[in-house]
């Protein structure tokens, strides 16, 4: 499958004509038909009912439009940008976290950044830590808020720390637990847990509270989600007790009170972190920003 393929189908899909759009495309009728032709062949069905009085997309053609038609829209937008940077010089700045809730915590740190580096992008990633890992190892990130255990492998980085997070009861403020100041895992034996998927769970291994969390999804509901807001929400609407790790609970907390534990637990280093011999001063401005914003 080529680009050729894609804009000769999106043209046909969009004006029910073969020859109207080859004449878009500066090429024949025929040319636009062969196109077609091999790009059916390669998707191993047919795109259009085709006779002599018409041209109609199949059910197969109508679904794989819009499919086509959000490839060539990307491939545009993405073609602009780097016309853009390559214009007017531009650097992109590739930063990457595993939640939501992390962008709002960059907000001081972008503005800051935004005086200083006005010609620097920034490019938000958000991924699961494993992927995240992958794309800062492989340098297609530049910066990456993390744990430092989930880098302990990766090599040739800075990181800085920011704090020591544990993890924390998210409760509706109608639960009968919003009352109290902490809470025991024993108090939960009963009640559904809502969770996240591991791969966005910050690297914690000999922590005892996931053991105990594992151990309560054997005999127990658990709610898996694959957002931390998601698990936000469904504990704010009551749908039972989220156990997350501080980062992933936003600072506006209607709604919901956030309960530390009794039970002890392993806390977890976590800051940014940067390539070391990074020669461009807007990702150590960034870093110093960010750190320093947070120490505040």
């Amino acid at each position: 499958m080529n680009t050729q393929q894609l804009k000769c189908f999106v043209l046909v899909a969009e004006k029910l004509n073969f020859t109207k759009a080859a004449e878009e495309l500066y090429i024949s009728a025929p040319a636009v038909t062969h196109q077609i032709k091999n790009l059916e062949a390669e998707l191993n069905t047919t795109l259009f009912i085709r006779t002599s009085r018409m041209v109609k997309l199949t059910e197969t053609g109508a679904l794989f439009y819009s499919e086509a038609k959000d490839i060539l829209d990307k491939m545009i937008v993405a073609e602009k940008k780097v016309k853009k940077l390559a214009s007017q010089k531009l650097a992109v700045l590739r930063i990457g976290c595993s939640s939501q809730t992390e962008l709002h915590t960059m907000e001081n740190s972008l503005m800051k950044l935004k005086e200083e580096f006005p010609e620097v992008c920034p490019q938000m990633i958000i991924q699961d830590y494993f992927l995240l890992k992958s794309l800062f190892d492989n340098r297609q990130v530049d910066i990456v808020v993390a744990t430092k255990e989930m880098l302990e492998d990766t090599h040739d980085y800075i990181f800085k720390k920011i704090k020591n997070i544990i993890n924390y009861a998210v409760v509706s403020q109608n639960s009968p637990f919003a009352l109290k100041e902490e809470l025991s895992f024993k108090e939960l034996y009963d009640v559904p847990l809502i969770t996240l998927h591991p791969r966005l769970i910050p690297f914690q291994h000999g922590n005892k509270l996931q053991e105990l969390i594992i151990l309560h999804g054997q005999k127990h509901f658990h709610t898996l989600c694959e957002h931390d807001q998601s698990a936000v929400l469904l504990a704010k609407c009551g749908y039972g007790v989220a156990i997350l790790p501080e980062i992933y609970i936003p600072a506006n907390t209607q709604g919901i009170t956030a309960l530390p534990f009794t039970d002890k637990q392993a806390s977890i280093e976590y800051g940014i972190a940067y390539h070391k011999n990074v020669k461009e001063k807007y990702i150590k401005q960034f870093v110093k920003n960010f750190t320093e914003d947070k120490a505040i």
